[in-house]
């Protein structure tokens, strides 16, 4: 039987937002600043739920195995790339649901076969495989510990880390249901494109037909085009137009600004970029107000960058304008094991003979930026939504259903079955328990005191970063600000900082993974218990399989992970990287980022932060419809680096279609919006991760040996003096550098 919401439900929430205007009923999205995402959730999300429909089935088991073990494994081949790619949920949306309509129509009814394939059913199968899709951290630390400190962790070990590390922050979330899962505010914007699809996919209507067609051409036009910038024609990645209209002109300084096709080429300013894989979809999901506050940071990092580099602040001419890597003082790759003893403990008289080590400024830059916006997020978050904070501790002592704040789709879920609470905190304690052992028994020096600081912090940065993510639909990594603080309290040892990292980071990631897949379940009004046994099933799954081929990949490419190049087919950049940030923060913490140290501000951007929110929250409560108040201290100060690694010339693109569908189409144009906005996200994302998937698998030397595509104007010489944007190679114009990051 088919269960719709009472027609009032969506009144009485219209009733309860009185600072937003209604416009044709609850229709709200033409509101380019929708506080609570009002328009958004009600033009996408049914109210209407069927609670027979069934959703742990045979065919769920089936699929969310197969889909499991296919994204955990390939995960973590891209995780090893040149150019890192994660699994899209959209693609194993769109497998998920072949494959449970194919079950449905060749399968004997009954068991096996219960019915017509349904939305619950499929979401819960994407939510186990994308779950396990998510390369883990700990595999990174395997990785570092062979690689770099000739420690081949014992198997039960490296699986036991994966899963404890994986594991424990999902006991975490169940202490935050109350206030991250079931307010109206925290509506998680980054679901919707999913959410829409799902509604599409699954309903009988005539215009869900039309719909799905849409759909389906996007992606078959999609997947054909993205062969282009993939393999035939990547010049299509980016277009500088400075590079191009100036004319052949070797200068380095044009490089650095408008180059960026390559990996650390430059910040690829007005570049222009026609490859979705390099755009992403964040420029069709994000809200405005996160748009904005992406631009502003966006246009400080490219104020700030070039004038720390050009004005020689900390020595930055010595080394490149971009790169990730320690450098020594005459700009040559720091070589890191010539400071540490047998037990990985920093050897003081070895770091005075070779000198405390030095960052390119624009990474610097990075971290100062990543600092600021933490602790400038916590008081934002206090200042501006401490209403809700305090209505979402009260819902925890409330009974169901009490609170005025509640989500009307939470309210349709009352009917089910909640997860008890001790089931979270058996989770948390099993793998606290084993997380403790593996720190203690694997002698990682990280002692035991100092595991459960790293615990405590990541509890505290589960709630910042799931409010920010929920509400604004960006995820704020704090990552560097929980290496410095175990760089501090436990310093000279770059493994034990591996392992505070891991838990004290990892497990905040975790746990808002799984708040924003019980948000999705609320969404689609699966019962919470499923959704609670679907992440621990592909969690589990995907920690497995993510350390087997963690392991293949490590233990036959060694070499190739430990080059600076690495070779078209395989890239430890991402390990490479790790490391680096451990033993600058775990080792070197104090000589690098301490009081009279080349790079104390780094430091100091954590006491700043708390104060960078108060003149535009007095700002705002004089002057109250300006909009002070949007300028959100959690995100902006995140893009100060934002360009400082990786390809960037997607930058004005995304910026120009940011402007286009989020201000334009959704203020002038809502009916467009309202239809194809996040329908066609969907269909972009899809499309391209089908075709990256299968140029890795045919061409690129995932099956069999890579084949390169003929030499052409949009396919030029790599060995040639010249960047596929058009900008000036030194790097290929001179006898090579010792680094190979662009100067």
């Amino acid at each position: 039987m088919t269960v719709v919401a009472p027609a009032e439900t969506k009144a009485e929430f219209a009733a309860a937002h009185p600072e937003q205007e209604e416009k044709d009923g609850l229709d709200l999205s033409n509101e380019i600043v929708d506080d609570y995402g009002v328009g958004m959730v009600a033009n996408i999300v049914s109210l209407e739920d069927d609670p027979d429909a069934p959703v742990l089935t045979f065919r769920y088991f089936v699929l969310s195995l197969l889909l499991s073990m296919f994204a955990g494994t390939l995960g973590q081949i891209y995780y090893f790339k040149p150019q890192t790619l994660v699994v899209s949920t959209l693609f194993l949306q769109l497998f998920g649901y072949f494959g449970g309509v194919l079950m449905a129509k060749i399968l004997p009814a009954g068991f096996f076969n219960p019915g017509s394939f349904n939305k619950k059913e499929h979401a819960l199968i994407t939510v186990t495989a994308s779950t396990a899709a998510t390369a883990a951290l700990a595999t990174e630390l395997v990785a570092v510990e062979y690689l770099y400190y000739d420690n081949l962790l014992p198997h039960w070990i490296g699986i036991l880390l994966v899963l404890s590390s994986q594991l424990i922050g999902y006991g975490f979330a169940g202490l935050f249901r109350e206030t991250l899962v079931y307010p109206r505010a925290t509506y998680y914007p980054s679901l919707l494109a999913q959410v829409s699809l799902y509604e599409n996919l699954h309903s009988g209507a005539g215009i869900s037909k039309h719909m799905t067609k849409y759909f389906f051409t996007i992606v078959a036009v999609i997947f054909v085009y993205e062969w282009l910038p993939n393999w035939i024609a990547p010049s299509l990645i980016g277009f500088s137009i400075i590079c191009i209209t100036t004319g052949s002109q070797k200068n380095p300084v044009l490089t650095n600004i408008f180059g960026g096709i390559n990996n650390n080429e430059g910040m690829g300013m007005f570049a222009f970029c026609f490859d979705w894989n390099n755009i992403s979809s964040n420029t069709l999901t994000w809200p405005w107000v996160t748009q904005v506050n992406y631009m502003i940071g966006v246009a400080c990092c490219c104020i700030f960058m070039p004038y720390l580099y050009y004005t020689n602040t900390w020595n930055a001419k010595t080394f490149p304008f971009m790169g990730q890597s320690l450098y020594d003082n005459q700009g040559n790759d720091y070589d890191q094991t010539l400071i540490l003893d047998a037990n990985h403990n920093l050897n003081n008289t070895a770091l005075q003979e070779l000198g405390v080590p030095f960052l390119a400024s624009s990474n610097a830059w990075y971290y100062l930026g990543s600092n600021l916006s933490v602790t400038a997020g916590v008081v934002h978050i206090l200042l501006y939504h401490w209403k809700e904070l305090v209505e979402g501790f009260k819902n925890t002592f409330s009974k169901k259903g009490e609170s005025t704040n509640t989500d009307p789709y939470y309210t349709v879920m009352l009917k089910y079955n909640e997860v008890p609470m001790w089931w979270y905190l058996t989770v948390l304690g099993v793998f606290f328990g084993v997380g403790l052992f593996i720190t203690q028994y694997n002698k990682s020096g990280l002692d035991w005191y100092f595991f459960i600081i790293a615990l405590c912090l990541s509890a505290f940065f589960i709630f910042l970063c799931g409010f920010i993510s929920a509400t604004t639909g960006f995820g704020i990594n704090v990552q560097t600000i929980i290496q410095l603080i175990g760089g501090f309290i436990k310093p000279g040892n770059p493994v034990s900082n591996m392992y505070f990292t891991l838990y004290g980071y990892n497990a905040t990631s975790q746990a808002n993974a799984m708040l924003a897949d019980l948000k999705l379940g609320q969404y689609m009004k699966i019962p919470p218990r499923c959704v609670f046994f679907a992440q621990l099933f592909g969690a589990t799954v995907g920690s497995i399989f993510n350390y087997m081929i963690t392991v293949s990949i490590m233990t036959q490419q060694s070499d190739i992970l430990l080059s600076a190049n690495g070779s078209p087919q395989w890239s430890g950049q991402n390990i490479q990287g790790f490391n680096t940030l451990a033993v600058s923060w775990g080792a070197l913490g104090k000589q690098m980022y301490g009081v009279g140290a080349t790079y104390e501000w780094v430091s100091y951007a954590f006491i700043l932060g708390f104060f960078l929110p108060l003149p535009f929250y007095l700002l705002h409560r004089f002057f109250p419809k300006i909009g002070f108040n949007y300028i959100n201290f959690a995100i902006l100060p995140w893009f100060f680096g934002y360009l400082s690694v990786g390809t960037n010339t997607s930058i004005m693109t995304a910026m120009i279609i940011g402007v286009f569908t989020q201000f334009y189409l959704r203020r002038y144009k809502p009916n467009i919006f309202n239809k194809y906005q996040y329908i066609t996200s969907a269909a972009l994302d899809a499309g391209t991760q089908f075709c990256v998937f299968f140029v890795t698998l045919l061409v690129q030397g995932a099956i069999y040996k890579p084949v390169d595509f003929p030499i052409w104007w949009l396919n030029p010489d790599p060995s040639g003096i010249w960047f596929p944007d058009g900008c000036y190679n030194a790097a290929n114009d001179v006898p090579p550098a010792n680094t190979t990051e662009s100067r």
